[in-house]
Order: C-alpha cells, then sequence, then structure tokens
C-alpha cells in the first residue's frame, strides 16, 4: 500500500529509534548520558524495558518510550530520540509526562509520592532556534519566576545542531562532544567513542539484523501513526463544515498535510484512517515540506 521504505540495517546510526534503544538499554550506557545531563552521579539505574509502554486509560492512546530508567533515589527518566521535526513538541512533553505519572498512580502510590521525573528529548534539530545545545524546562509561575510550582518535574531537549551555550546555562564538553557524534561527527570523547563501539557491536550482531529485519516499518513509529490517524479521522468530520484556513489552525497541521490527506481520501475512499495515516506519510510532498 504504502512506498515507504525501511532504512537498511548497515546504515542505522545512533539516532535511529531501533539503534537507539538497542544501545541505550545498557545501563552502562545510559547511565553516563543522564550523569551528564543532570550534573552529579547515580550509583545505580535500571532500565525498567528497552522500549516501555504504557497505557494512559481505557480507549486512550498508549505510548511508546525509547528508554525508560530508574535510579536509586526514587528518579525516573524517560529518554526519547526525536530524529524528525514533530509539531507540539511541548504537547510531546505533556502527554508523556501524564502517561509517567498515572503509571505511577496506577501501581498504588498517591500522587504525593510520586517520584521525581526527568523527561529528556534528543533532537537532530534546534526545535527553538536558538541554537543552544540544551533547553531546561520547568514550571514557574508567569507573574514571577522565581515562583516555582515544586512539581518535581524536570523536561529536557538536548539539540545535536546546537552551536552554543545559554550565558550562564554552560553544559559540559563530553556533552557537547555526545551531541556532535549525533550529528553525524567522528566520535571526539570516550562517551561518543563507546557509544559509536556499541552500535558497531550491534551491526555485527546476526540476531539484531533478524530482529530489525522482521520489524514491520510502521511499527516503528506508532506514535507518529496515531499522530496522523486522528488528523485523518478530524479532517473526515470537518471537511466540509470549515475553511481550509480554519482546519489548519484547529489541527495545529500545514497546509500540505490537509492536501495529502485529501489525496489519499480522494484516491482510497474505502481505507480505513490508519491506512491513509500511513499513505499520507509517505507520501513525497511532506518528504519536499520538510527539506
Amino acid at each position: 500500500m504504502s512506498n515507504r521504505k525501511k532504512k537498511p540495517f548497515d546504515q542505522l546510526t545512533i539516532t535511529d529509534n531501533y539503534m537507539f534503544q538497542a544501545v541505550m538499554k545498557e545501563p552502562k550506557h545510559v547511565k553516563p548520558l543522564l550523569e551528564m545531563i543532570i550534573g552529579k552521579k547515580i550509583r545505580k539505574v535500571v532500565v525498567v524495558d528497552r522500549e516501555k509502554t504504557v497505557e494512559t486509560g481505557y480507549d486512550a492512546r498508549g505510548i511508546r518510550m525509547d528508554v525508560y530508567v530508574e535510579d536509586d533515589e526514587n528518579t525516573v527518566y524517560d529518554v526519547e530520540m526525536q530524529a524528525f521535526r514533530k509539531s507540539q513538541l511541548g504537547k510531546r512533553f505533556r502527554y508523556y509526562q501524564s502517561a509517567i505519572d498515572v503509571d505511577m498512580v496506577n501501581k498504588g502510590d498517591g500522587f504525593v509520592r510520586l517520584k521525581k521525573s526527568f523527561i529528556i528529548f534528543i533532537t537532530t534539530y534546534d526545535p527553538y532556534d536558538k541554537g543552544w545545545f540544551m533547553y531546561l524546562f520547568e514550571t514557574l509561575c508567569s507573574w514571577d519566576e522565581t515562583i516555582r510550582m515544586h512539581d518535581s518535574a524536570k523536561r529536557i531537549v538536548l539539540n545535536a545542531k546546537g552551536t552554543k551555550d545559554k550565558e550562564g546555562h554552560e553544559v559540559s564538553d563530553e556533552i557537547k562532544k555526545m551531541l556532535a557524534y549525533m550529528d553525524g561527527k567522528a566520535p571526539e570523547s570516550e562517551y561518543s567513542r563507546m557509544l559509536d563501539e556499541a552500535v558497531k557491536k550491534v551491526k555485527h550482531n546476526e540476531a539484531r539484523r533478524t530482529e530489525y529485519m522482521n520489524i514491520n516499518t510502521f511499527a516503528m513509529d506508532e506514535r507518529e501513526i496515531g499522530d496522523y490517524r486522528r488528523i485523518v479521522k478530524q479532517i473526515r468530520i470537518n471537511d466540509k463544515r470549515f475553511s481550509d484556513s480554519d482546519i489548519v489552525s484547529i489541527l495545529s497541521i500545514k497546509p500540505v498535510v490537509l492536501y495529502c490527506v485529501r489525496k489519499a481520501l480522494r484516491e482510497h475512499p474505502d481505507w480505513d484512517d490508519e491506512d491513509i495515516a500511513e499513505e499520507v506519510l509517505s507520501m513525497d510532498e511532506l518528504d519536499e515540506d520538510d527539506d
């Protein structure tokens, strides 16, 4: 149905979801990363799942986390690789946070015992166009930024396209060299060389190669398909009720997405929302718009 091709196994890099998960499932690889980010030593970490799935409620959208880690100080970390520009990054943070919190409460803990959490997105693009290596988000009072919510939740973006520090909030050379490696540069630090060796080791593992080849192409990015499935559903319902500009604004999409959804619906009127979503994601028009 769709012409979207899976990336050849030998061409995978650390920024591809499969490779990122395969490498970061090892505590020895993810622990130094977390220590670099939070700026302190962690005695022990446990990778809960290589790709943890959290269900958020009946008939609600679950999320599949790339790397979900707990340490010995009652802190959880969700580390996500964002290799493609995604809209509504802030709402993605919000959804991941809510899923993590609901998952903890479902285990029997009251809200006062929610663990400290870090959600970390590593992006291969600069989502805020400031050029900073790192963006840190905490909940502050809009009227007085000295007043903090103290909700024990921090959200961090590491930008592989970063070129400078935020003045007064400098990051370490280790982080900069790690991000340079994730941007395709040669590894120049002990940590990035360790990641590079881990990538090579995965590529020489025939079991890994077979596992990768058996993964359905679209199963590798179910979250994106889910986003587009909901967009398709809303366009089906509202296409005759609102103007093009209203639909684009309400759904927070680019005009090219509306064009591609309409094109797919016109060519395949009998397909369901998920099939249309997969077809839209395979269209050249979307790739051309991102260039």
